[in-house]
């Protein structure tokens, strides 16, 4: 892999040095930045990342964060940051500037579910993913465990149902079990009933190079037991950008979307219009960006950045020259 190209002829993927990042940076007002792989794996900052955010900041550059994780609410996530020193708005009247995807699958289903009298949705996620829905009027079933109830299938489907359920949620669920897809298909088999997936991310990145699977895994389950197809609000889907570019009032061509993953953040930018940027502390490596310049495949050759860096904090030379 040579520096200056992932490969063949393709004038996309350079390395972003110094004098390349500022070049970019005199041209943008917005970065948008993953969160896990990105800025943190785990509970443990990138090195480097929180003195290159600031930096930005200092240079006048405005900051969102774009995340598939439905673990967190959007305060959360702010407190994270700012807890890792990430800096960001504190405060009361502050707006977060984060954009995860428990908050935006909350504004999804205000819109899909208007004129629904008391909506309530069967959620296979966490307490935070109910809570930002709960923000927003709709009330929620499911989260927590399940165990199976019964000897059988039989006694399985018999397990009540609540009434009046619109939509089954799917995000991020540790205690995803049998006795939950059972329910999801049951609620699902109601024509009514909107199928609504947080994202498609098959993994999350760890500490040390680990992973753990991601909430893809359930939503493809509960896509293949019902035999229906999620909305997907999450990265690549436009839908996450537009409610960010609402708040914001982002103009694409003066906007970068940093991300670990090629198909998600990424392919995000590449539909947005955006500039982006590969960051290697995640999940996608230079290999992956090579695999999809060489494919016969239009939809891969599509996912390669502009730009890539080992890491974030390798824009500091730029910022602090």
């Amino acid at each position: 892999m040579a520096e200056a190209e992932a490969g063949g002829d393709d004038s996309r993927c350079v390395r972003l040095n110094a004098e390349r990042a500022r070049a970019l940076l005199a041209d943008v007002d917005t970065l948008l930045f993953d969160c896990d792989g990105v800025l943190w794996r785990g509970e443990t900052a990138v090195p480097g990342a929180p003195e290159a955010l600031t930096a930005l900041r200092a240079c006048g550059k405005r900051l969102g964060f774009i995340t598939n994780n439905s673990s967190k609410t959007r305060e959360a996530y702010a407190e994270k940051l700012r807890h890792l020193g990430f800096g960001g708005p504190a405060g009361p009247g502050s707006s977060p500037e984060v954009f995860g995807t428990a908050y935006c699958t909350a504004l999804y289903l205000r819109q899909r579910l208007t004129g629904v009298a008391a909506p309530k949705v069967y959620v296979l996620g966490s307490a935070a993913l109910a809570s930002e829905l709960e923000a927003v009027g709709v009330a929620c079933v499911g989260v927590g465990p399940d165990p199976l109830l019964g000897d059988g299938p039989g006694a399985w489907l018999e397990a009540p149902l609540e009434p009046d359920v619109r939509a089954v949620v799917v995000g991020f669920d540790p205690h995803f079990s049998y006795m939950k897809l059972t329910k999801a298909v049951r609620y699902l088999q109601q024509p009514s009933c909107l199928l609504v997936g947080t994202n498609m991310d098959n993994r999350l990145p760890l500490e040390n190079g680990r992973f753990i699977a991601g909430t893809g895994c359930l939503v493809r389950a509960v896509e293949m037991a019902s035999q229906r197809r999620a909305d997907i609000i999450g990265k690549p889907s436009r839908f996450i950008f537009d409610c960010v570019s609402q708040e914001y009032g982002i103009n694409p061509e003066r906007t970068v979307m940093v991300g670990d993953r090629l198909d998600t953040d990424i392919l995000l930018g590449v539909n947005c219009g955006l500039k982006t940027i590969l960051t290697l502390t995640g999940v996608s490596t230079l290999g992956d960006v090579k695999s999809n310049q060489e494919s016969d495949c239009l939809s891969k050759r599509i996912m390669v950045p502009d730009f890539y860096v080992d890491s974030i904090a390798d824009l500091l030379p730029a910022l602090q020259g």
